[in-house]
């Protein structure tokens, strides 16, 4: 029952909010008492807590299993570049100004997720698909430092995936057209 709870917890969040949805909607989705939902959190911030801890193991596996597939080195890299943002980015947002704990969750589960890219990155210098010469800590600090971005991002015309493509291409092949580059040589 409380794997169901974290769930419809999940579904109602997508819906309302962190902060809009309550503990009745879960007991009115899943037909439960109260009581019920009681006897597996002690509230609504117990509730959001499992929830965060819920989707970051889930975005953990989902690395990982990226990571350890079997394929080419740029085909994990476009896979990892190309991830799903949440899908409501107002509700990272949220997250980060009303539930800083829940929020050092995130920055924990981007650490991890840090140090397995750097790993990651090495393969890539290894087998030749990228240069040796970068420099990854710096690379992944851009890499964070513009995906956090994306959460405040008012691009209008784009939506959440096609901002991410947008950066996969920038980050993958560089803002330089192929023609300038044969120039510069």
């Amino acid at each position: 029952m409380r794997e169901k709870i974290i769930h419809s917890a999940m579904e109602q969040i997508q819906k309302y909010g962190f902060r809009r949805f309550a503990i009745g909607d879960i007991t009115s989705d899943l037909g439960i008492s109260s009581k019920t939902v009681y006897k597996y959190f002690a509230g609504k911030d117990d509730i959001i807590s499992a929830v965060c801890t819920s989707f970051i193991d889930t975005e953990k596996e989902r690395v990982l299993r990226i990571l350890t597939a079997e394929g080419a080195w740029p085909d994990k890299m476009t896979a990892l570049a190309c991830m799903e943002p949440a899908k409501n980015e107002l509700l990272a947002i949220e997250l980060k100004k009303h539930f800083p704990n829940e929020w050092k969750k995130i920055i924990d589960m981007q650490n991890f997720l840090s140090q397995h890219k750097k790993k990651f990155m090495e393969q890539g210098v290894a087998s030749g698909d990228i240069r040796p010469d970068i420099n990854f800590d710096l690379l992944d600090t851009i890499m964070q430092t513009c995906m956090e971005a994306l959460f405040t991002l008012d691009a209008n015309d784009l939506s959440p995936k096609q901002v991410l493509e947008e950066f996969r291409e920038v980050v993958m092949y560089g803002i330089i057209s192929p023609e300038s580059k044969m120039r510069k040589r």
